[in-house]
């Protein structure tokens, strides 16, 4: 029986343990597709995970090639296409979508599925031009929330309510649940006293990540907690600057700075509170993970999260140290029998509504459907 192809085209190499594209690919039986993994940018250095599927591909482009009209993009992936003669194509992120747009006028995959993230990748002009320019009906565009998707629709007039379809974000409850840490090896990790109020938050260090704002509303709470520590995992750019921020409003031994952790999650039941304190998202997958470590959750009202976290956490507009402040006074002072209910019903309805077994087979569907 012959296989049905698959290249799945991402912009830079990037795998962690959680990765969804890579749930994809374990979605689709070896004896009935044949999946390829590209990347335009970057390779795996030693140490690091490889790709589960069958085919690896890496162009080797530089960031000046991935710029402007990224013709060598566009040839390079037309070549390799044109020889490979592949069934279906899965692209995530815009600038893979945009290559693949016009190289596909060429190559006619006929089934072309672009997974869009977040909010923003249609703010430039160009790419709507570009967009509503070389749109097909060979193309599905896979929102990951509901929000994406009406972003989407009020981005592009090329688009339809048919064009875009939603699958929301997932997680392997199993595989995360079981490689946590304890609470007293996590603790001991990061240095952390058994009797300390830890507020804790993951993620890169960056504007759109707002952790900024996290730590002026927590030098508030210090006023009351003096045993309270704020941890923020993750590195970037920011990382001088936030320390910088930390002593100059008098917190520089409350607030931890890990640097960037190899699976972040593990970490996670050495809080007590998980912040996301996010100016933009699409659907974080560390949401799902603070919800199955039973952690009470606090997080700004953008992209998927209201989505997931409506009835199970605490919701605030972006930017907003006052809501921010008040939010984690409120967790702060409830008891621990509420806490415990809002957390265990926020882990049931990850296990109930985002297995990663229904998202492979979303997208086992999508891939597998002739257009």
């Amino acid at each position: 029986m012959t296989r049905h192809k698959i290249l799945q085209l991402q912009p830079k190499y990037y795998i962690r343990t959680s990765d969804l594209h890579e749930e994809i690919v374990k979605g689709l039986p070896k004896d009935k597709f044949e999946v390829t993994s590209a990347y335009f940018s970057g390779k795996p250095k030693h140490g690091d995970m490889l790709s589960v599927s069958e085919h690896v591909k890496y162009f080797g482009l530089t960031k000046k090639q991935m710029r402007g009209f990224r013709l060598k993009a566009i040839y390079s992936i037309w070549k390799y296409c044109r020889k490979k003669a592949f069934d279906s194509l899965v692209v995530h992120r815009f600038k893979p979508f945009d290559v693949m747009l016009i190289a596909n006028k060429l190559l006619k995959i006929p089934n072309c599925i672009s997974v869009v993230h977040g909010i923003g990748d249609f703010d430039r002009p160009f790419r709507r031009w570009m967009t509503n320019l070389f749109f097909d009906k060979r193309w599905t565009i896979i929102a990951v929330s509901n929000s994406v998707k009406e972003y989407l629709l009020g981005s592009c007039s090329c688009l339809s309510e048919e064009d875009v379809k939603v699958i929301t974000n997932a997680i392997d409850l199993n595989y995360i649940e079981s490689r946590f840490l304890t609470r007293a090896e996590a603790r001991q990790e990061l240095r952390l006293a058994d009797d300390q109020i830890v507020i804790g938050t993951i993620g890169r260090l960056v504007k759109v990540k707002g952790q900024s704002y996290l730590i002026k509303a927590f030098k508030k709470i210090t006023n009351k907690y003096d045993n309270a520590r704020l941890v923020i995992i993750g590195g970037g750019q920011l990382e001088h600057s936030l320390k910088e921020q930390a002593v100059a409003l008098g917190i520089k031994d409350q607030v931890v700075f890990p640097g960037e952790v190899y699976n972040a999650f593990r970490y996670l039941k050495a809080f007590d509170y998980f912040v996301l304190p996010s100016l933009e998202e699409g659907m974080p997958l560390v949401i799902f993970e603070a919800m199955i470590a039973k952690l009470p959750i606090i997080a700004t009202k953008v992209g998927g999260i209201p989505d997931v976290l409506d009835g199970y956490g605490i919701l605030i507009d972006p930017t907003s140290t006052n809501q921010l402040e008040t939010a984690l006074a409120q967790q702060l002072s409830m008891n621990k029998v509420d806490i415990s209910n809002m957390c265990l019903k926020a882990y049931e309805y990850v296990k109930n509504c985002h297995s990663v077994e229904k998202y492979r087979a979303e997208y086992r569907e999508v891939i597998s459907r002739e257009k």
